[in-house]
C-alpha cells in the first residue's frame, strides 16, 4: 500500500458522499511565504476554480511512518492555513481507522466521529455565510433586548406626583402655595393632595389652583 492508493480511496470517497462538492489531489497550499501540498481537498469551486477549502485529508500507510500526534499536527496546520472547517487522517484504506476533526473556532480542534463530519459538510456554508448568520443573531438578539428593557421602563417608570394646594383650618377653599390670600396665614396653612382637596374644598378663585396645579 502506497500514499497514493490512499489518497484515491479518499478521493473517491469524498466524490461519493459529498457530491456537491469538488475534489483535488495534491492541492497546493499557501504558508506564509512557503507551500504545501495537501494530500486531498474537498472544496466549493468558484467560475471553475478552487474556492472555500471545506475539508482536507493527510493520506499516511498503515502503519504509520510518523508519530501520530506528528500527522495530526501536519493536517492541522493544513487547515488552519486555509480555513478549512473539517479534516481527515485517513491512515489507510479502510475508512474505519480514520480520524474526523472539526476546527471549531480560533483553530481550536475537536475530534468528531464520521457521522458528525459527514452531518457538518451536507450543512457547511462559507466562513462569510456563516459570519453574516452569526451577526444577524446578534442583531436580533440586541433588537429583542432593546425592546425588553423600552418595555421595562414603561412599565416600571413612576407615576408623576400628585399635585399639591394649600388649605387653612377655617377656609373651605384651597390655594397655591404663593396665593396671596395666605399670605395672613403663613404659619396656619397645610398642605394636601388636590384631587383630596377638590373632594371638600372649592378652588379659590385668585389663584385657581385647579387650573394652575394641573397643568404642571
Amino acid at each position: 500500500m502506497t500514499e497514493t492508493e490512499v489518497e484515491q480511496v479518499v478521493k473517491k470517497y469524498f466524490e461519493n458522499q459529498f457530491p456537491r462538492f469538488s475534489t483535488s489531489q495534491q492541492c497546493g497550499v499557501q504558508f506564509g511565504v512557503k507551500q504545501g501540498i495537501a494530500d486531498v481537498v474537498l472544496h466549493q469551486p468558484i467560475r471553475d476554480e478552487t474556492g472555500y477549502f471545506v475539508a482536507i485529508a493527510e493520506g499516511k500507510t498503515s502503519p504509520l511512518p510518523i508519530p501520530r500526534a506528528q500527522a495530526r499536527a501536519q493536517l492541522k496546520s493544513y487547515m488552519s492555513a486555509t480555513n478549512a472547517q473539517y479534516g481527515v487522517l485517513a491512515v489507510g484504506t479502510d475508512p474505519g481507522n480514520w480520524e474526523f476533526c472539526e476546527n471549531k473556532y480560533n483553530n481550536w480542534f475537536a475530534q468528531i466521529n464520521q457521522e458528525d463530519f459527514e452531518r457538518g459538510i451536507e450543512k457547511w456554508k462559507p466562513m462569510s455565510a456563516r459570519i453574516s448568520h452569526l451577526w444577524k443573531r446578534i442583531a436580533l438578539f440586541l433588537g429583542v433586548l432593546f425592546i425588553v428593557s423600552i418595555l421595562s421602563l414603561l412599565l416600571l417608570w413612576p407615576d408623576p406626583p400628585e399635585p399639591v394646594v394649600y388649605i387653612t383650618e377655617t377656609g373651605r377653599k384651597y390655594h397655591t402655595y404663593n396665593c396671596n390670600f395666605l399670605k395672613q396665614y403663613a404659619d396656619g396653612k397645610f398642605a394636601i393632595y388636590l384631587g383630596e382637596a377638590e373632594k371638600n374644598y372649592a378652588p379659590c378663585q385668585i389663584c385657581s389652583p385647579h387650573r394652575a396645579e394641573k397643568s404642571r
